[in-house]
């Protein structure tokens, strides 16, 4: 029925009512009808300044900004008869830079500086004893939501119900500071700090009093200024940084070859749920701590390794026939004699042969090539190490943030925990909350993560990258009581982590099937009649998967091999351009490589203290198996590349409660072409412009499988589960009409088939599109 004719209708029903609970019809329309009407006012930056370049008034009135703004709505519709809302934002901030002049020259003063100059890598060493920025903000929101129902109509009664308004109402406000600080410069460790706080505030409870009334703008008000400022404290967010770059001694030339850098963060956390009086607070901490250190191996020891020049005997010629006219005069006057010596060197004896270096040196020689290729002859290597704790804590007795105990002298247990516990330093938090049948948490973690680097070239245009890793992590959760007498006590721990490291395994394909690693092996190595079949499969997977378990046969490493990263690596090569069969048709030819595999495994702690791995994951890749980059000569005055990538990926996950192995296989082939041309002419309304155009292919086929392997039931084919064969191809012509215009055309062909078990039906997409680009300034 159209609105009109409704409220016509309505009209007539109105006009015939004597009981007067009929709806007017200006009451229908409005129901019907969606109206909603905002108004905001804004004002942002702004700054009052008092015309003065005196540095008090300069640094500190005149560096205050000042912003607000208010949004006002109103709206109704079919079922809400009207709904109100009001908010502002105020904000004041103060930023204030100060002059790295503020610094101590440690080399100008008496004394000491005599005292600082006998270092010479240090004798520049400056102490900064101002922060180089601070930084000030204060803000305050506050806002007021109400709505209203429509009546609803109760055929019980045949009457209305008319709804009760809805008000929601908060006040808040937040307040932060921040420094950066460059304590230190050209000494030994270079420090450097930064800090940040910010603390949440609410003034809710003032908006109406203790029965709920809605209070006057000057009760609000008066209550603020006489004392109550920013309200109750309910977050506290704090965080502190250090980083320091050390500068080594020049003695035997460590500044070249070794660099360190080393940081530490702590993150704090200070909570107050309001609506719980005393055992609301909570706090926590999470800190991280990094040390990086960067050997430059080759530059080190490329003094031993120098070239030498041959320390030949300097031999003539004409000394050697000398020797040869002596030896003969000696042996002319000994004819007579039963003692004539005759010359042992042949007529042949010339200067090269005596020149020539022994097979000792030749040998000698050849084992020093060798050690320098095989453990000299890496440029950098890169070792770094990070850990990272949480911890966090409920229940918390005293009342403060712990602001006044982390700057303050002397430290009070009622203005919250230890400056150290905020550092992350210390596991004390204070006193926690004794009621009796109370329940408190403690919950911690840690991880921990370790990263060797290094490269070194293996022949011409080509180079190798290596990198080993190994990760741990731990996750305690204690739960706390308190009993009838208020002693707490620990009720229970729940202990669990991962161990995550790189990893060597190889398919057992073609010449790879040497390694002696697979499914079939892990099969063979699992014994389900031990006594712990569940141990038994956990240490089958990780010595069934791994390829040349060379390490794991050392007694010495026996019981840590399992912690120990394998190394994982990439290979570049350019330069095959100059091979024969890329020589005549590609400027550039590149080919790449990489391989990167990674052990996972999870467990937990049992009630006897025991480690019971829950999970575990193997999974590696050739990413890619093999990638050809080419980039071909001038084709038609443009210029043509293109590049042809293959990688695969599989994973290997056990299920230690089901006794099956999980088998995910991805396999992408793919290749790109594309081809540009600059300052393409084409005649168009009788102007020739210069443009260019550019013509790309791409294709790509992906290959995604799930299989099972039952260990109890093992066959070496598997449970085929899921999966799909995607393929993709796409044209697009890209034409530059001007900096300003560009038109691309394109068409893609996407189909998807089922593989194995999967039921999903197999199906063919095809998009078409013109894209035009116009920017106008």
């Amino acid at each position: 029925m159209k609105v009109d004719e409704a409220v016509s209708r309505q009209q007539t029903i109105y006009d015939q009512d004597t009981t007067g609970r009929v709806k007017t019809p200006q009451q229908i329309r409005e129901e019907t009808e969606t109206e909603t009407i905002s108004d905001t006012w804004s004002a942002s930056n702004i700054k009052l300044k008092i015309p003065s370049a005196w540095w008090l008034i300069r640094d500190t009135f005149n560096s205050i900004t000042f912003g607000f703004n208010y949004n006002k709505t109103f709206s109704r519709n079919p079922t809400i008869e009207k709904s109100t809302a009001w908010v502002w934002n105020a904000n004041m901030n103060y930023s204030l830079n100060l002059s790295p002049d503020y610094n101590i020259v440690l080399a100008d003063l008496p004394l000491l500086g005599s005292f600082i100059q006998l270092f010479k890598d240090y004798s520049n060493l400056k102490i900064y004893f101002l922060p180089q920025n601070i930084s000030l903000n204060v803000t305050a929101k506050r806002n007021r939501n109400s709505s209203k129902s429509r009546p609803t109509f109760n055929p019980q009664t045949g009457q209305f119900t008319e709804p009760d308004e809805v008000v929601s109402r908060d006040f808040s406000t937040t307040r932060g500071m921040t420094f950066n600080w460059k304590v230190t410069e050209g000494g030994f460790l270079n420090l450097t700090t930064s800090y940040n706080v910010n603390v949440t505030s609410t003034l809710a409870n003032l908006e109406t009093d203790i029965y709920g009334r809605e209070r006057t703008e000057s009760e609000i008000w008066s209550d603020i200024i006489g004392g109550k400022f920013f309200g109750k404290d309910f977050r506290y967010q704090q965080s502190i940084d250090f980083r320091t770059a050390p500068k080594l001694p020049s003695l035997f030339d460590l500044n070249k070859f070794f660099t360190i850098t080393a940081g530490y963060t702590a993150g704090y956390q200070w909570n107050y749920d309001l609506r719980q009086e005393e055992l609301g607070r909570s706090a926590g901490y999470n800190s991280k701590s990094n040390v990086g250190l960067t050997l430059r191996l080759k530059a080190l020891f490329a003094p031993m390794f120098a070239e030498e020049p041959e320390q030949k005997q300097n031999v003539t010629q004409k000394q050697v026939n000398q020797e040869k006219q002596n030896l003969n005069r000696q042996n002319i006057q000994l004819e007579d004699s039963s003692l004539a010596i005759k010359s042992d060197l042949p007529d042949s004896l010339n200067a090269e042969d005596l020149n020539k270096p022994s097979a000792i040196t030749k040998a000698l020689a050849f084992l020093k090539t060798v050690v320098k290729n095989v453990f000299f002859d890496y440029e950098t290597i890169s070792i770094s190490f990070s850990n990272d704790n949480s911890l966090s804590k409920s229940g918390l007795k005293s009342t403060g943030t712990g602001f006044s105990n982390f700057w303050g002298l002397f430290y009070n247990e009622e203005a919250g925990p230890t400056r150290n516990f905020m550092l992350g330093l210390s596991g004390d938090v204070g006193k926690r909350v004794t009621s009796a049948r109370t329940n408190l948490s403690d919950n911690f973690s840690q991880k921990n993560n370790l990263d060797f680097k290094t490269s070194r070239p293996l022949w011409e245009g080509a180079k190798i990258d290596i990198n080993w890793k190994v990760g741990w992590s731990l996750s305690k959760v204690t739960t706390l009581s308190v009993d009838n007498d208020g002693n707490l006590f620990v009720q229970g721990i729940t202990s669990s982590g991962t161990l995550t490291r790189s990893f060597v395994t190889f398919p057992p394909v073609l010449f790879l099937s040497v390694a002696n690693s697979g499914i079939k092996k892990v099969h063979e190595l699992y014994n389900p009649q031990s006594g712990d079949a569940a141990s038994s499969l956990s240490n089958a997977f990780i010595e069934g998967f791994e390829s040349f378990p060379f390490l794991s046969k050392l007694p010495l490493l026996s019981k840590v091999t399992k912690y120990i990263p394998r190394p994982n690596w990439r290979i570049t090569w350019d330069g095959l351009e100059n091979f024969l069969i890329f020589k005549s048709i590609a400027k550039r030819v590149s080919l790449e490589h990489g391989y990167t595999a990674n052990y996972t495994e999870g467990w937990k702690l049992s009630r006897d203290g025991k480690e019971e791995i829950q999970t575990q994951k193997i999974d590696y890749g050739f990413s890619p198996l093999a990638g050809l980059n080419l980039t071909f000569g001038q084709l038609w005055d443009g210029n043509l590349s293109g590049s042809l990538k293959y990688s695969t990926r599989t994973s290997f996950d056990l299920g230690i409660t089901t006794i099956n192995i999980n088998e995910t296989f991805s396999r992408d082939i793919g290749f790109t072409l594309q081809y540009s041309k600059s300052g393409f002419e084409i005649p168009l309304f009788g102007v020739s412009l210069k443009n260019d155009v550019e013509f790309s292919l791409a294709y790509n086929q992906s290959k995604n499988s799930i299989v099972r392997y039952e260990m109890n039931n093992f066959t070496e084919e598997g449970i085929p589960q899921d999966g799909t064969t995607r393929v993709t191809i796409e044209p697009r012509i890209k034409y530059t009409i001007s900096s300003k215009v560009t038109l691309s055309i394109f068409y893609k062909r996407s189909s998807v088939s089922p593989e194995g078990a999967s039921r999903i039906p197999p199906t063919t997409t095809n998009e078409a599109g013109i894209d035009v680009n116009i920017t106008i300034n």
